[in-house]
């Protein structure tokens, strides 16, 4: 069974494209329609079962997951008539944090310590400033990424006369922040240090990944100290030094005036340049936290509340390209003698890097897990087999049928809280 390292489990393709794919071939470098006329049409019901299935499930825990983030969402319009009591807070923010937690792993996103955090946010931004993260501000901070890839950005340089130059730059395609504020000079008085915040954005550049997080400052570089102290340091020590040459050296009233006067007719002069010397940072400033606004206008995706509902979407969609993939791979494929799960593995990595051109590290072990869950397979010593059309159908429906909303599914996700949590 392949594994890799630069692969992810996450499998992008919508379940429409992914059904027609399977069904007809669509979208496939080699075209090969595989399910025609009623086995075709048997094995969309199916699909459309299985979607069903676990959007019950999910539903159920989005509405879970919405009360119990109501005590700290900081949109809330609709206050509880409960309040939640004091002495109760940290064991219901634990609970969310472990919530939000698991809910982030099961959709195939991954956590990035606080250690590697910094280590990625090293170095100036695209832009060309550098930020200073204050970590002290965080009560408690997790972020999670999806999609470690590179994208293309353009940029103008002074010295290249301000033509489009094209640079390639690491990022991720998804990025989320869950975290809660401290009491803190940097946040001001004014700062909301109970209520929890989420942030998702996409397309992030790992460089300016620190400009999402509240409490960053802009470092002056040494350039930009220099062009800002230097003028006013050495203008006043010049300023001092013609002021006491001219009181030892000057017996004439007149010339000691004169003297004093080119003396502050010099300091002017040098306040004149270090006050522009600020005004050019502060502008760059300025012009560097406008590109960064409107860069998040078009990176932001959703806040709060807003991110259990597409977080939990695209789960919901996974556990459903999963279970579809694998259980069409083993109906097609494995016939009456069955795979091994290493042999389904490698099979369903192959056909979608073949036929697509999509790699991905499939997640064998829980598609498995799933099928055997829904009753879809026979497993016979290490083989699995799959039931039949008419079958499955059956199990999904009876499935659909008997179980919960709150038990359907999503305690995949609570069997996998030993390993993922």
């Amino acid at each position: 069974m392949a594994t890799y390292v630069d692969r992810e489990y996450f499998i992008p393709l919508q379940l429409k494209d992914l059904i027609d794919f399977l069904v007809d071939g669509k979208a496939a470098k080699t075209p090969t329609r595989t399910l025609a006329g009623a086995e075709g049409t048997q094995f969309r019901q199916f699909a459309e079962l299985v979607q069903s299935h676990y959007h019950r499930s999910f539903h159920q825990k989005f509405r879970d997951l919405k009360e119990s983030y109501g005590h700290f969402d900081p949109d809330t319009d609709t206050p509880s008539l409960s309040p939640l009591p004091a002495d109760q807070r940290d064991a219901y923010l634990k609970n969310l944090y472990q919530e939000v937690k698991n809910l982030m792993l099961k959709a195939n996103y991954r956590e990035l310590t606080k250690e590697q955090a910094i280590a990625t946010m090293q170095g100036a931004s695209l832009w060309g400033l550098e930020m200073d993260v204050c970590w002290d501000v965080f009560d408690h901070i997790e972020i999670f990424y999806r999609g470690d890839t590179t994208g293309v950005r353009t940029i103008r340089r002074w010295w290249k006369l301000w033509m489009k130059e094209e640079l390639v730059v690491p990022e991720f395609n998804r990025l989320v922040v869950i975290l809660k504020q401290r009491p803190h000079s940097r946040l001001g008085h004014s700062a909301d240090t109970k209520s929890v915040y989420l942030k998702m954005f996409k397309d992030m550049p790992k460089p300016d990944m620190e400009m999402v997080l509240p409490g960053t400052r802009v470092m002056l570089s040494s350039l930009d100290k220099g062009m800002i102290f230097y003028p006013v340091f050495s203008g006043l020590a010049i300023v001092l030094y013609k002021v006491l040459a001219d009181l030892i050296g000057f017996k004439d009233i007149f010339a000691l005036g004169t003297a004093v006067s080119l003396s502050w007719s010099l300091a002017a002069a040098f306040a004149g340049y270090s006050y522009k010397s600020y005004v050019s940072y502060s502008n760059k400033k300025t012009s560097y936290t406008l590109q960064l606004t409107q860069s998040l206008y078009y990176q932001g995706i959703d806040s709060n509340a807003g991110v259990f509902h597409r977080v939990l979407q695209e789960a919901e969609e996974q556990e459903s390209r999963e279970v579809i993939l694998c259980y069409f791979y083993l109906l097609k494929v494995g016939g009456p003698n069955g795979l091994t799960d290493r042999e389904l593995d490698d099979l369903i990595e192959r056909e979608l890097e073949d036929r697509l051109g999509i790699k991905v590290d499939f997640e064998i072990a829980d598609a498995i897990y799933k099928l055997e869950a829904l009753q879809l397979v026979r497993k016979e010593g290490d083989r699995y087999r799959a039931v039949s059309l008419e079958q499955a159908v059956r199990a999904v429906e009876q499935s659909n049928t008997q179980s919960s909303p709150k038990s359907s599914g999503w305690s995949l996700l609570d069997r996998l809280a030993g390993k993922i949590t």
